[in-house]
């Protein structure tokens, strides 16, 4: 057993690091990657079994190539992070590591590299905040990818039931305060909203992004509201179809500032709102039109002394181009008409 000092939030910690034995360890139910399959099930507890299942279930393929890296490499390069419970270690951070270490340890018995797994062992009354901090550490940026929504369940959970402040999640994950509230504010109206009346499928928590495109506009949540809309209208129109893809949120204000467009969306859907949109302020939908647009207005905000450069012939190169505009807008006109 090999001593170590590390800092974990901030504050030197000793740790030893040592090679365990996988009958020594307990998968840990409170793993933010199965935060749903645990919120979905009846039981107050979960077994080993259910929590495996859970683990290499939710996202198969994410699994089985990890499995493979462990397997070509014949070990892992991150050991574990574990702490004694009673006479065997909790497994506070890779349980997913941990239980493909033990589905190797099955499939090659003989192979000595899959016999004990190499972890850091916290001290037995660790601070709470240090188990927090470590698993956001490795949750958001980990081994495996992790579902969006799970990680807004835990920051969420962090923020409401641990009193943990916007500011203190984000010193601790790096994200930045506006991606922390919009996240956690996301994660509620699901929770709250959208999931109790749409949330029959499970796949359903995977439009979570709509949810954060919602959260981070500002501006359409006002235009709704001085329309008389407002979140439970917009789980509507997720839940109902109307708005397919979380890109489509962030057209979506432009859509609510035009009657006409507000109005056959509401009817119709995003796709007959957008084509109308683009009709009546297409601007707003072409990139060559909105440059078109801010041609516009910069020629409009021209600066009176660059003018008088111009007309004083100091200036002949951004003649030319005014020139060349006013030629390419004529012809255009022309064939137009």
């Amino acid at each position: 057993m090999k001593k170590l000092i590390v800092n974990i939030a901030g504050v030197p910690t000793k740790l030893d690091y040592k090679l365990v034995l996988l009958n020594k360890l307990i998968l840990d139910q409170d793993n933010p990657r199965i935060g749903l399959f645990k919120d979905a099930n009846t039981k107050l507890d979960l077994d080993q079994d259910e929590i495996e299942y859970s683990l290499s279930s939710k996202n198969p393929k994410a699994f089985e190539k990890l499995k493979e890296s462990i397997r070509i490499n014949e070990g892992i390069i991150n050991p574990i992070w574990i702490t004694l419970m009673g006479e065997k270690y909790l497994v506070v951070e890779g349980n997913t590591r941990a239980l493909i270490y033990k589905q190797l340890n099955e499939d090659f018995p003989n192979k000595v590299e899959y016999q004990k797994i190499p972890g850091y062992v916290l001290p037995p009354k660790i601070n709470k905040e240090k188990i927090e901090f470590i698993r956001l550490q490795a949750h958001l940026r980990g081994v495996t990818p992790w579902d969006s929504y799970e990680r807004a369940r835990y920051l969420y959970l962090l923020w409401d039931k641990q009193g943990y402040s916007e500011k203190r999640l984000s010193s601790m994950t790096k994200l930045n305060v506006s991606e922390i509230k919009s996240a956690i504010k996301a994660f509620q109206d699901m929770e709250d909203e959208y999931l109790p009346k749409y949330g029959k499928d499970s796949s359903e928590v995977f439009k979570y992004s709509y949810f954060v495109e919602f959260e981070k506009d500002k501006k359409l949540q006002e235009t709704m509201r001085q329309n008389g809309l407002d979140l439970k209208n917009f789980c509507t129109w997720v839940g109902t179809g109307k708005i397919k893809r979380a890109q489509d949120v962030r057209e979506l204000r432009d859509i609510m500032d035009n009657k006409a467009t507000r109005e056959i969306f509401i009817r119709k859907g995003y796709d007959a709102a957008i084509e109308e949109l683009s009709i009546l302020e297409p601007h707003l939908t072409s990139s060559l039109f909105e440059n078109i647009k801010k041609v516009i207005n910069g020629l409009e905000k021209l600066p009176s002394h660059e003018i008088t450069e111009m007309r004083l012939g100091h200036q002949p190169a951004k003649i030319k181009l005014i020139e060349n505009l006013r030629g390419v807008s004529e012809e255009t006109l022309e064939s137009v008409k």
